[in-house]
């Protein structure tokens, strides 16, 4: 039935069959009708059988098991490979193409072919309202023919999706990451007109002419030939399809979120440093590597290069603190408040702060391109603005209360200039001139956190119109960008590609909304926000090459976030946050899904983490690289840059914002995040114990965030895990400890 399904609902005929490949181009090509379950041909060579089936999948959807089998019975074919073809002939661009990690509404946007680090320097690109501009990716185009090609490797879950806004109507296909035969390839052709276009998907899959490689400025050509099949060998190819109702670009999300496991299946959690161990190594780490004693700030980087000296937000500066101010010792405390003094030491009368400082001179945001000096980055600013407040909202409290009171009023500075910002502009934009306030390339969704940071500045500083302008810029962000299936620029070296890290600040940002104003709309948004995260995530344990660093250290992959669709990795955790979020947003819905994801996150993080016992190639301890390499865009598959990253923040918020240990006391639910197992057992009369056995061979502290199912309605606000009550678990041992409400 599948044949009548799409014909009737998608105008899609489906095709099955084999390429041929010479040394460099797609040489020749034959397919079979679907409806031919059995054909029989001679091809490149051979004498070849295809067996077809098609099976339906028992779910609420419209779904199909696709296999075939390509056999050669006589002969030998080389650089050969199967396919199956979804070919549309009543195509639009209007219709969106989603291909998770690598192509959002198909990246059919302005682009240039820049070199590393790439920045938006010609006038048309420049100004309020410049089109969005992406380097040379792979892309469908904007006028001409299109021709994406991407690798199962290239992509967070093996997938392509399309909206159908004229029909209503939504199509996805999923596949694992390889077969016996190899790696399995998507690739979306359309024609000149783009009236027609199909979506193939083969294995193994072959990038005909160039590969994408990082920012290059010339095309790579590809290695990629198929394989030689002879008498009696086969290729096999699975996929399952499936149709569905789609009203709007969001819904294809949410069916995404829905399908993302169905072929690749649930992934196991494995342990193997507890959050306390791998925080006191890293503790170590940022006093021994990164603390500038000359200037006394913590540096973001070690190596001695500007941008690892002092960057605003982002990958660190003023985020780092925030972990080691609230769980260090007394020298790591000291130090993140000198770092936060010389922080505001980089504000100027605009309330805006510099974006990167290093041998005594603020450099600027421009990658050194002349009159660039005094840009900046609106997303270090929001991040500025965001962890402040959480540092602000904490110090309060403390014993170091004493010394924010000239913080408060820079940071209330900040504030306004967001504000001012917003109505002058109608946009915060993603590069102004932190001197004058002036925007100088508009558009993107670069400060997408920024919502979160006048949120909570309004409810601190008890200031209603903060929280009126945080409401009115997601709402902006939302329309604008998130409804139409787009977050963009939130790295400063990508232009405005799509990526993820916009993403999970909206997502952030719509949270506190929720949390502090209490209006349901936001929870809605908040949701939606999520579900494009999700499409970030890397769904399954990627099968790294056995002789690779990762491949011999037996890393996992899933939990794992891609960065953007120009910088192809996935890195460990999200740029530069914990994911709360996450948590909170399954507290306030009861979907389990937002904790499975940022469970498998945060618990998979530490793998990560180079230590004496296991060195990460020449990561020394203590240090975490952002790559994880499944594609081979820059160095190959499975290896690791020698760089110490700001992953390391994301690994340590996760132990200062997350609990070790989740547990419902009235409905006897228990989710681990931390590296050890839990249970409930028996206690006396209506005492509620809670068993802990810590696996691994480090002593733990872990945390226990304990609650009735009734009380996830209450928002737990800021730093509410700082808090928590920890319990001492060593290495190898089982305790019990007495549950009480959180």
């Amino acid at each position: 039935m599948m044949m009548e399904d799409m014909k009737s609902a998608l105008s899609c005929a489906v095709k099955v069959g084999i390429n041929s490949y010479d040394l460099s181009v797609l040489t020749d090509m034959i397919s079979v009708d679907l409806s031919q379950s059995n054909s029989r041909f001679e091809f490149a060579g051979a004498m070849w059988s295809v067996e077809t089936q098609v099976k339906p999948v028992a779910t609420d959807r419209c779904a199909y098991d696709l296999e075939v089998v390509f056999s050669v019975e006589e002969g030998t074919s080389s650089a050969v490979a199967g396919f199956v073809s979804f070919s549309f002939d009543k195509w639009s661009d209007d219709n969106y193409l989603l291909m998770p990690a690598a192509a959002y509404n198909g990246n059919r946007f302005n682009s240039k072919p820049l070199c590393y680090p790439p920045l938006a320097m010609d006038e048309e690109d420049r100004g309020l309202n410049p089109e969005i501009l992406i380097t040379d990716i792979p892309r469908l185009n904007k006028s001409g023919p299109s021709k994406l090609q991407l690798l199962a490797k290239d992509l967070s879950t093996p997938c392509a999706g399309v909206h159908f806004p004229s029909l209503s109507r939504g199509l996805m296909v999923l596949t694992e990451q390889k077969s016996a035969t190899g790696e399995y390839g998507y690739s979306v052709t359309e024609n000149d007109d783009h009236s027609k276009a199909s979506v193939v998907i083969s294995v193994p899959g072959v990038r005909e002419k160039v590969r994408y490689a990082w920012c290059k400025g010339v095309a790579v050509p590809s290695e990629d030939r198929g394989v030689c099949i002879g008498p009696k060998e086969s290729m096999k190819l699975k996929c399952r399809v499936y149709m569905f109702d789609c009203g709007k670009t969001l819904d294809l999300f949410d069916e995404f979120v829905e399908l993302r496991k169905d072929v690749t299946g649930k992934v196991d959690l494995l342990n193997s440093i507890p959050f306390s161990a791998a925080f006191d190594i890293q503790q170590e780490k940022y006093n021994r590597d990164n603390w500038h004693s000359q200037e006394g700030y913590y540096r973001v980087g070690v190596c001695d290069i500007p941008v690892n000296y002092w960057q605003l937000g982002w990958v660190g500066g003023g985020m780092s603190t925030y972990p080691l101010l609230t769980k260090g010792d007394d020298v790591s405390q000291e130090r993140s408040l000198d770092t936060l003094e010389f922080m505001f030491s980089t504000q100027v009368d605009t309330g805006l702060l510099s974006g990167i400082y290093a041998y005594g001179k603020h450099l600027g945001d421009g990658h050194g391109n002349p009159g660039t000096e005094d840009w900046v980055l609106t997303r270090k600013l929001a991040d500025c603005l965001y962890f402040t407040m959480k540092h602000l909202m904490f110090l309060e409290t403390s014993a170091y209360s004493g010394r924010i009171a000239a913080w408060k009023a820079k940071t209330k500075k900040l504030a306004d200039a967001f504000v001012k910002l917003w109505r002058q502009y109608g946009q915060i934009g993603q590069f102004v001139d932190y001197k004058t306030g002036e925007i100088l390339v508009g558009g993107s969704t670069s400060a997408a956190i920024a919502p979160a940071g006048l949120a909570l500045a309004g409810q601190y500083f008890e200031d209603e119109s903060y929280i009126q302008v945080a409401g009115e810029l997601a709402e902006h962000y939302y329309e604008r960008d998130l409804a139409n299936g787009i977050t963009t620029g939130g790295p400063g070296e990508i232009c405005q590609c799509p990526d993820s890290e916009s993403a999970f600040g909206l997502l952030e940002s719509l949270v506190v909304l929720y949390e502090v104003t209490g209006e349901a709309k936001w929870l809605g948004k908040a949701e939606d926000a999520a579900k494009m995260c999700f499409t970030w995530c890397v769904s399954y344990d990627f099968d790294f090459p056995e002789d690779t660093t990762f491949g011999r250290l037996e890393m996992k992959s899933a939990g794992s976030v891609w960065a953007n669709v120009q910088n192809k990795h996935s890195a460990p955790g999200i740029c530069t946050l914990s994911g709360d979020s996450l948590f909170k947003l399954y507290r306030a819905t009861g979907k389990r899904m937002y904790l499975e994801l940022i469970q498998e996150i945060a618990h998979n993080l530490p793998q990560y983490l180079s230590r004496a016992d296991r060195p990460i190639a020449q990561l020394k301890p203590g240090w975490m690289n952002e790559r994880v390499e499944l594609s081979d865009w820059d160095v190959p598959t499975g290896e690791v840059q020698g760089e110490s990253s700001w992953c390391e923040i994301s690994n340590m918020l996760s132990y200062v914002e997350l609990p070790g240990i989740y547990v419902q006391l009235d409905t006897g639910f228990i989710c681990v995040f931390d590296h050890c197992e839990a249970k409930l057992v028996d206690g006396e009369g209506s005492e509620k114990r809670l068993s802990v056995y810590n696996p691994t061979k480090w002593d733990a502290k872990v945390s226990v965030f304990a609650e009735d199912s009734s009380d996830m309605k209450v928002p737990i606000g800021q730093n509410r895990m700082c808090g928590l009550k920890s319990y001492d678990v060593p290495a190898g041992q089982e305790v019990e400890v007495v549950l009480h409400k959180t």
